[in-house]
């Protein structure tokens, strides 16, 4: 990771450079954590003239107006995670450096350069968008660039305890809200570093509810490719129909979860340094690498403490698999 400068992390997308002449075939990709409006803007791109490819995630009680999800790269995506063991909320700092070495796996890599092949034929613009893509951007704009097309990454932004809360409300309590608030941290600061120097944008999750229109319109610029700009009226009114302010269930209110002061502190400062970069902001790279070093920090002095505990636990599965195989 970078310390201290905007210069891109080494394996990463520096080369998509802002400036570049833009090619006839366009790829937006949407990162960011989950439960933050990714499906929603992905949704309003694919009514804007992006091809969402098909078949998509079924949409069900948590999404009930779709992911916008290709069923093909969350298998994808999910059997990759599965190879580096990585979770798709990974709160390791070292998660980064796993997953920027699926860049050079030569299976995946074939793999989705067939697939983003087929896609990027038929149609001048496509839209791809899964939470666990975010780890996965620097593969995918070595691909895409091998196939001459653009790549811009669209971020979506929403408050963490908000993420949290409804992925919580979505997802259960399987995980707790220091667990996945640490992994947003992770994800969000870690991204944040990958992107730099590239095409990319910061949507706020309020403001894309409020003015979805101004919301894309201001990050047309950075990303390099029309959103807004030039649509037919049929598709701005489609667009316009999708957002719906009554399907946010989930409020900022740190109160509502049961989360360590550190953990908490940290996440709220990592919002407001983040929300800097929402639509033309200016960088706050050092900023931003002090949080992530921050992080890092925070997160090894929990495993220091959480060592002994770790270790008896492994060591109390091991017997009772031992005991389980010695049963007659």
């Amino acid at each position: 990771m970078p310390t201290g400068s905007d210069d891109p992390p080494c394996g990463t997308i520096a080369d998509m450079s802002p400036t570049a002449v833009p090619r006839r075939r366009q790829l937006l990709l949407v990162a960011g954590s989950g439960r933050s409006g990714t499906s929603l803007v992905t949704g309003l791109a694919g009514r804007l003239g992006f091809a969402i490819p098909v078949p998509e995630v079924t949409a069900d009680e948590s999404n009930p107006r779709g992911f916008g999800e290709p069923r093909w790269a969350v298998d994808f995506h999910t059997a990759l995670l599965r190879q580096l063991n990585m979770a798709p909320e990974d709160g390791r700092p070292e998660a980064w450096q796993l997953a920027r070495s699926a860049v050079d796996l030569g299976g995946p890599r074939a793999r989705l350069s067939r697939w983003l092949a087929e896609q990027l034929g038929p149609a001048e613009r496509v839209v791809v968008k899964d939470p666990r893509l975010t780890w996965f951007v620097s593969l995918w704009a070595a691909v895409a660039r091998e196939l001459d097309a653009e790549v811009s990454v669209l971020t979506m932004l929403r408050h963490p305890a908000e993420s949290v809360r409804s992925r919580e409300l979505a997802y259960g309590s399987g995980s707790s809200s220091t667990t996945r608030t640490a992994s947003w941290l992770n994800m969000m600061l870690g991204l944040e570093a990958e992107l730099r120097g590239t095409r990319r944008a910061v949507v706020a999750y309020g403001e894309l509810l409020t003015d979805w229109r101004s919301a894309l319109a201001a990050a047309e610029g950075p990303l390099g490719l029309e959103l807004v700009t030039g649509r037919p009226a049929a598709e701005l009114g489609a667009a316009g129909a999708l957002v719906d302010t009554s399907l946010r269930r989930a409020e900022a209110d740190w109160e509502t979860l049961d989360l360590a002061a550190p953990v908490r502190d940290l996440a709220e400062r990592a919002y407001v340094a983040l929300g800097s970069l929402v639509g033309t902001g200016p960088s706050r790279a050092d900023v931003l690498d002090g949080l992530r070093a921050e992080y890092a920090d925070l997160y090894g002095w929990a495993a220091d403490l959480t060592r002994s505990r770790v270790r008896a636990a492994r060591v109390e599965e091991r017997r009772k698999v031992s005991s389980g195989r010695s049963k007659p």
